[in-house]
């Protein structure tokens, strides 16, 4: 096989025939019922509006206020998560994350007794009382009292914050004029990425809260996370990398509206402006919108710093669009790229690959076996290269032999990939030796099992022996997850068998 290119539903019919009583004053019930059913359905304006209201009827349910909290932080309405943290600490129910939060709210404001109190109250919490003597540091600075380097200190023996210590003891030299003595002690990849100017607490404590929350999501502690770069954003709204890190662990919670409404915050002349931009045409293509995302990586490359990714990005997005030509263009534009800048072969191999494979599917076979052969040249070690030539040459009839060698070697090399599995095992088939391919078939189906090729290769096969009852039941684990262009034939041998028209390509 050649590799892959590139409950609250009853709440709503019940809230559409509501009273006129009923849309003035709803009951706690009904607002509940509606911001939950917007939270489900990923309205966040009408889920925060609910939860606002909720609030104001029920002040002392701690469950309510938790969950208006939780609404609130993940989709970035601060005021609404202020408010629901105060009163949870009213209600004695303060989450964790929440202190980090009401003594942020206290930085921001200025007011240096209360930030005291509330960084006080965080040192005493178990998950995040780490952070406490870095916000005390930055306290120090902005209030002018104390003494910033000593009470970071604090944060060097503590075992989970002593990894902030280097950068939290440089920005602290920065802010306070010793910029010289910064670089010391940190790593050398890590100096040019500190900043010139420093100019309050929040440029030190916004870079400790996303550089957390990054540690958090690598962990697959993601909402977590996504709730310290939330507030890394709240206290420095300027620093553009932590919205991009906001919006990849909101684009892991499935949030693709909330993390491109995160980006729309990068200044595209930021230094992570690129970054930014690539992730937002990912989301935008993760999310369905195809033509968007291609109108936007199309921006991209017409400007005098176009490079090797962005004119990737624009062939792999015509390639899901089926404008095959319009990719090969795209990709030989990436390849000129990287020859003219003398690139590794490493990175110009797969660019000949995608090349050979949008001109194949673009109906040119001689200009995509051209592309394959050099990839095959420059790369003839690597299992994928051997994968997807032998396997095209398989699907044009090409030197089978040749092609079934390529293949053979593939597997060796990485007999624990399901296409490379599955192209040996088709080519087995292929040449008459079923009962030897279908193990192999039946391998691959196993390890990637939503792979519609692999499934409709071992139907395929096992009509092939007979097994007509489980032929048919691996076709129509195919046609669950087939292209539009394949489904007909799929149907079709499910209904009245394999013959040479309905036979896999």
């Amino acid at each position: 096989m050649a590799y892959p290119r590139s409950a609250l539903l009853f709440g709503l019919s019940a809230l559409a025939f509501a009273s006129p009583a009923a849309a003035v004053r709803p009951t706690a019930g009904s607002l509940y019922l509606r911001a939950r059913a917007a939270e489900a359905f990923g309205d966040t304006p009408a889920a925060n509006a609910g939860f606002a209201a909720l609030l104001a009827q029920m002040p002392a349910n701690a469950m309510i206020t938790n969950q208006a909290y939780r609404q609130a932080m993940q989709a970035g309405d601060m005021a609404l998560a202020v408010r629901a943290a105060h009163m949870l600490e009213a209600q004695k129910a303060v989450p964790s994350d929440a202190r980090i939060l009401l003594a942020l709210e206290q930085i921001k404001a200025r007011d240096w007794v209360k930030a005291r109190t509330a960084t006080e109250l965080l040192a005493q919490d178990g998950a995040f009382g780490f952070l406490a003597p870095y916000f005390s540091a930055w306290i120090a600075v902005g209030s002018g009292q104390g003494d910033a380097l000593a009470l970071a200190e604090g944060g060097r023996s503590l075992p989970l914050a002593s990894t902030y210590y280097p950068e939290q003891r440089a920005l602290l030299l920065i802010a306070i004029g010793r910029a010289n003595e910064a670089s010391a002690g940190l790593r050398p990849e890590a100096v040019p990425q500190l900043p010139a100017r420093v100019k309050g607490p929040e440029e030190g404590l916004s870079p400790l809260l996303v550089h957390v929350a990054t540690d958090l999501g690598r962990q697959q502690y993601g909402p977590v996370g996504m709730l310290l770069a939330r507030m890394g954003t709240y206290v420095a709204p300027e620093y553009g990398v932590g919205w991009v890190m906001l919006a990849q662990l909101l684009q892991r919670m499935q949030r693709a509206d909330l993390a491109l409404a995160a980006l729309d915050h990068v200044d595209p002349s930021d230094p992570v402006g690129v970054d930014a931009r690539a992730l937002r045409i990912a989301l935008l293509n993760d999310s369905g919108k195809h033509e968007q995302a291609l109108s936007e990586a199309l921006v991209a490359t017409k400007g005098t710093s176009a490079g090797i990714d962005d004119w990737g990005r624009a062939g792999d997005l015509y390639l899901i669009l089926s404008r095959p030509a319009e990719a090969a263009q795209a990709f030989a534009k990436a390849l000129a790229i990287a020859e003219a800048a003398h690139a590794p072969t490493d990175l110009i191999w797969p660019l000949l690959l995608q090349q050979g494979g949008a001109l194949d599917l673009a109906g040119n076979w001689p200009a995509a076996k051209a592309a394959y052969e050099r990839s095959l040249i420059m790369a003839p070690e690597e299992p994928t290269v051997l994968n997807q030539v032998g396997y095209s040459e398989i699907e044009h009839h090409e030197d089978i032999a040749r092609a079934s060698a390529m293949i053979a070697k593939a597997n060796r090399l990485r007999p624990d990939d399901p296409a490379i599995t599955d192209s040996l095992g088709w080519v087995l088939h292929l040449q008459g030796k079923t009962n030897e391919a279908i193990p192999l078939l039946e391998k691959a189906a196993a390890g990637n099992p939503a792979e519609a090729a692999i499934n409709e290769h071992l139907g395929d096969a096992y009509w092939a022996t007979g097994r007509v009852y489980e032929a048919r039941y691996a076709w129509r684990a195919a046609l669950l997850t087939a292209e539009d262009k394949d489904k007909a034939r799929l149907a079709a041998k499910i209904d009245t068998g394999l013959d040479k028209t309905t036979a896999a390509p």
